[in-house]
């Protein structure tokens, strides 16, 4: 059954101006209805960028369908092919942070952790091409596939992995202090960049498919809470459990500057053009910031944010709440519409090339919206869906869910 978006009262759909030196709150505007768009100039390979996002190109395999889960737009290249039509599934466990998933080689293969330990390689018909032995049980972070044919994996059992994509052999592995509480990330050297249980930032640069050396670590205020980002200014972004928000510098790991709030910070920011950063918070609120950390703006999500945002090339952001919406917000702050459901959004939205988003609840539910908020279609599952989608060159939507790998397509 198709439904239609509802507008929020106009308090929900407003965003709070920061106007420090006033002090003062901006009138709010009435909620709007955006326009359907037709599909955009995308890249022909993948991009972390599209025409409104600012992040730092990393040394990501970009023949590769989605080489990461985050640390770009999450505006895909490609079109989903799909009316909500399972094409497969494949029993597998996963308790994914941040909403970590799938990524894509440029052949197709789907590459998942599983909350069992195991490292997973599907073929796009679903079966099983390879499988690791035990790397870590418990919490999941998601794969990244770097240029070299590695996949590099943070995995609880304090290691960091480095595995051929190709046959699933492990290559080496690199030793941790804690867990890891992000996936790695990619700078534009090959530097990987992640954090782990221990309050530590680390950045680690491969020397080899099987060797590494260690830059720099910094010691943070606490856990840290959301995937590093990397900004086109050589700025690494993280949020901590203990309200703080750092900018750090990539390339010495000091910190260029921190702001505190009232609660954590999860998932990941997203980074526009101009270098803006927008974070989610526990405390219910999408913060705007400049890159030198002004406040800009702020926006009532009604519920705690454990989603990452995602950015389009017009600069709107999608974001999901703890409320059981999904949110599309202006770059000015602006509500466009939000999305209902019945459970906690904790994915990580994804706008194809027609400007459709993607995304799953903990309703059960997969859903399909179009570029005005309107629902395509939707999917039951047996669990929560709380890995985020990601989309292969033919359409095909993956998306995961406490239980299953899920295929959407025609």
């Amino acid at each position: 059954m198709v439904k239609s978006f509802r507008m929020k009262a106009l308090i929900a759909g407003a965003a709070v101006a920061a106007a420090v030196s006033a002090g003062a709150v901006s009138d709010v505007p009435a909620a709007k209805v955006l326009q359907p768009t037709a599909a955009y100039a995308a890249e022909t390979v993948f991009s972390q960028n599209n025409g409104a996002s600012g992040f730092l190109t990393g040394r990501y395999d970009v023949q590769a369908m989605a080489p990461a889960m985050f640390n770009w737009s999450r505006e895909s290249r490609f079109a989903g092919n799909t009316d909500g039509t399972l094409k497969w599934q494949n029993d597998i466990r996963t308790t994914p942070q941040n909403g970590a998933g799938a990524v894509i080689d440029g052949d197709g293969t789907v590459y998942l952790h599983s909350r069992d330990g195991e490292m997973k390689a599907f073929n796009p018909d679903g079966s099983v091409k390879w499988v690791t032995g035990n790397l870590g049980k418990t919490y999941t972070q998601s794969p990244v596939l770097g240029t070299n044919g590695v996949i590099y994996l943070a995995s609880y059992d304090k290691k960091i992995y480095f595995i051929d994509k190709e046959t699933g052999e492990i290559l080496t592995t690199v030793p941790l202090s804690g867990g890891p509480s992000s996936e790695t990330v990619i700078g534009s050297d090959g530097t990987l960049y992640f954090s782990t249980l221990d309050n530590y930032v680390h950045a680690i640069k491969p020397t080899s498919k099987s060797t590494w050396t260690e830059r720099w670590k910094l010691k943070t205020n606490g856990v840290v809470s959301s995937v590093p980002v990397l900004a086109k200014n050589g700025t690494v972004y993280v949020g901590t459990y203990n309200y703080v928000f750092y900018a750090i510098n990539s390339g010495t790991g000091q910190v260029k500057w921190s702001r505190t709030t009232s609660n954590a910070f999860k998932g990941y920011p997203v980074i526009d053009k101009d270098g803006n950063i927008y974070a989610g918070n526990q405390d219910g609120q999408l913060y705007a910031y400049t890159s030198t950390g002004s406040l800009k703006w702020t926006f009532p999500l009604n519920g705690f944010s454990s989603s990452s945002p995602a950015i389009d090339h017009n600069g709107n952001i999608y974001i999901g709440s703890g409320s059981g919406e999904l949110f599309s917000i202006s770059k000015n702050g602006d509500m466009n519409w939000s999305f209902y459901t019945d459970g906690p959004v904790r994915t990580a939205p994804l706008i194809d090339a027609t400007g459709t988003v993607y995304f799953g609840s903990d309703d059960m539910k997969v859903y399909a919206a179009d570029a005005n908020g309107n629902e395509l279609w939707s999917y039951q599952t047996d669990s929560n869906v709380v890995s985020s989608p990601q989309l292969a060159e033919d359409g095909t939507l993956y998306i995961g869910s406490y239980t299953k790998l899920m295929a959407f397509g025609k």
